[in-house]
């Protein structure tokens, strides 16, 4: 493969038309709508699915259009993801604010409990922790270095989000313990976990449900549905669902998703859904990239995902009503390259996915 020099939006028009044979288009239509749409992902994110001969590559029936609707499907998949995915971190947030609390912030003293590390656990001393080697090695190494325990933290927090007033949470009564952040301008501000937990982004939730003591990770785990004994598999779950979450933040082509080879999964994960990984573990091989497929299989145990259901409808009807069939088949290449065994096995997962907790 080499390294494609820059071509103008009217000489790619006239290489698709000329020399791959798109049909049914012509050079205006192509160079205005490469003024809206990315040319790397519209074309060639999807020409696979669509090139009738791949060497050289050439269209036979295919149409302009047929790229621009599989890219939207693209795109409204990827915003319905996401959108699934902001709802299951607004859960996590408000179920880990809640059970922490409870355990540690009840009293006016102890609002800021949280960024006291003696109320965490240090996995590090945990011999037996798993994938210290792969996705969780800095946070197995990092303990003291986490954002919540940083001296000037309520201070960043305080500066940088202008809806946290902190005269409105500033009280006379406030008796800061040791070990807590404090507000350097005013010792006597506390700012309550729910308030502060808005502000985190999801990595750092995620570090935050690995340094909890059993007894505050197991609440969490119950409003999740998980028994006590799951949290490496409630865990791996969000590491698969922070995959999915940052390729659709950042407009990757979700039709193409897999997690990375360096995210391990959890085999009692893989079990419970019998997800379908590329790479199967062994006694000393971890499991791991899964496909979109079976990564809302994940999320689906979190979210509904009937609104998927009825996007990937949308598509098999579009398709089968127009476009023009020759040697291929082009639903059965995107259930391919979602890992989908069957439409019948991706609508199933849709719909089953309100009932399939752990």
């Amino acid at each position: 493969m080499t390294i494609k020099p820059w071509k103008s939006r009217y000489e790619l028009a006239k290489t698709l038309i000329d020399e791959r044979h798109l049909q049914n288009t012509n050079v205006e239509e192509i160079e205005s709508t490469l003024k809206k749409m990315n040319y790397f992902q519209l074309i060639n994110g999807l020409e696979n699915d669509l090139l009738s001969q791949k060497v050289p590559k050439r269209f036979r029936t295919e149409t302009f259009d047929d790229f621009k609707r599989l890219y939207k499907f693209n795109k409204q998949l990827e915003s319905a993801i996401f959108s699934l995915i902001e709802d299951f971190e607004d859960q996590l947030k408000t179920s880990l604010a809640h059970n922490f609390s409870a355990n540690h912030c009840r009293t006016l003293n102890d609002t800021m409990q949280y960024t006291n590390k003696n109320n965490y656990y240090n996995i590090k001393n945990d011999y037996q922790y798993p994938f210290t080697r792969y996705q969780y090695k800095y946070t197995y190494e990092n303990f003291d270095k986490f954002e919540l325990f940083k001296p000037n933290f309520i201070d960043k927090l305080i500066r940088n989000n202008d809806f946290i007033d902190p005269k409105f949470y500033q009280d006379p009564n406030y008796v800061q313990p040791p070990g807590v952040t404090p507000y350097h301008k005013n010792n006597q501000v506390a700012v309550p976990l729910w308030v502060t937990v808005q502000t985190l982004d999801f990595g750092t939730l995620i570090k935050m449900t690995h340094y909890l003591k059993p007894a505050d990770m197991t609440g969490i785990l119950s409003d999740f549905n998980f028994k006590p004994s799951s949290r490496f598999a409630f865990l791996s779950a969000l590491d698969v669902i922070k995959e999915l979450r940052n390729k659709c933040a950042h407009g990757f082509l979700i039709e193409r998703f897999s997690t990375p080879e360096y995210i391990k999964l959890n085999r009692n994960l893989v079990a419970k859904l019998s997800l379908d990984p590329y790479h199967k573990g062994g006694n000393s091989v971890f499991p791991s990239r899964l496909k979109l497929f079976d990564s809302l299989k994940v999320l689906g145990m979190f979210v509904d995902l009937r609104p998927l259901g009825k996007i990937f409808k949308s598509l098999i009807y579009q398709n089968n009503k127009n476009f023009s069939k020759n040697s291929y088949d082009l639903n059965s290449r995107i259930l391919q390259d979602i890992g989908a065994p069957s439409y019948k096995a991706l609508k199933a997962a849709c719909v089953d996915s309100v009932s399939n907790r752990w």
